[in-house]
């Protein structure tokens, strides 16, 4: 990718902190904690001018679009359709209920064990009594479905999130079951939420596509960045500099995670007591009231 279309560029080694650094963790913290991987300093430059940050710069983690989309995307989408399939699993089991004379009744939690412990679908059926090889054959499907959307919330790879959430998917004639879940992700990926900033690239090294989580501020020690790459292994450093975001992207980023924590919501025992106080106090009192 050319520079003329990054977002971030290189620093001179050396150059001192600004808004907008953007840093990379050491090997051994990335390891171990996704949020640790890289961040970008939204600490203010007139700040970190006039040493008002007593040595603490305040930034937000970036992680890859991978990441984001086995933390965050990927989740969202097994979640909905698993909740879709229970319900649609819950209308299937009272049709046959009736059709085998059973009262209907069972419970949604019912069916949600019986579709996520081992030999669920045999006590399903031994519950149900007769059921037809067309109904059974539905039922598995459906619980296969359940439990594959079930290994979907439990991972946190982005891989193995793909093959058990596209396991789930019904190819067309004109799509595979891989096409179809990958619109969705673009879907979602058009329309990103408020709290997240897209970063196509932070580097030459690292291009493969990131977002910034405005919703979660961190702060570390100025002393443990790095800004050379001669001291980026040194004594009580945890992470270097790599690039530095460009203009406007900086200043839209700070303004992106602003708006995030100017938006507060209230609670609805608010707006009611807001609203009964309104009714109350607005109208006019009648005259003996007055007196």
């Amino acid at each position: 990718m050319s520079e003329l279309f990054m977002e971030a560029t290189p620093v001179a080694d050396g150059a001192s902190i600004r808004q907008g650094d953007i840093f990379i963790f050491s090997d051994s913290l990335a390891a171990a904690d996704i949020w640790q991987r890289a961040g970008v300093i939204v600490t203010a430059d007139c700040d970190i001018a006039n040493d008002k940050h007593s040595g603490i710069l305040s930034y937000v983690p970036i992680l890859s679009l991978r990441e984001y989309l086995a933390w965050r995307v990927l989740p969202r989408i097994a979640d909905r359709r698993r909740k879709r399939l229970l319900q649609d699993l819950l209308d299937l089991i009272g049709r046959i209920e009736g059709d085998v004379g059973l009262k209907p009744g069972i419970s949604a939690r019912a069916v949600e064990v019986f579709a996520t412990v081992e030999n669920g679908l045999d006590d399903l059926c031994g519950y149900l009594g007769g059921v037809t090889p067309k109904d059974w054959s539905v039922l598995t499907v459906m619980i296969n479905d359940v439990s594959a959307l079930g290994r979907v919330l439990e991972s946190s790879a982005y891989d193995e999130q793909f093959g058990a959430l596209v396991s789930t998917y019904k190819p067309t004639k004109k799509k595979s079951a891989a096409d179809i879940l990958l619109n969705e992700i673009r879907d979602q990926l058009k329309n990103l939420p408020g709290d997240v900033f897209f970063i196509s690239s932070l580097s030459r090294e690292h291009a493969e596509g990131f977002v910034a989580y405005l919703r979660l501020i961190r702060e570390t020690s100025l002393q443990r960045l790095s800004t050379s790459y001669y001291d980026k292994d040194g004594r009580g450093v945890v992470a270097h500099r790599i690039s530095r975001l460009r203009a406007p992207y900086v200043y839209r980023l700070t303004q992106q995670m602003a708006d995030v924590f100017a938006s507060i919501g209230l609670p609805e025992e608010y707006e009611e007591a807001r609203d009964s106080i309104f009714e109350s106090y607005l109208a006019p009192r009648p005259t003996w009231e007055k007196a």
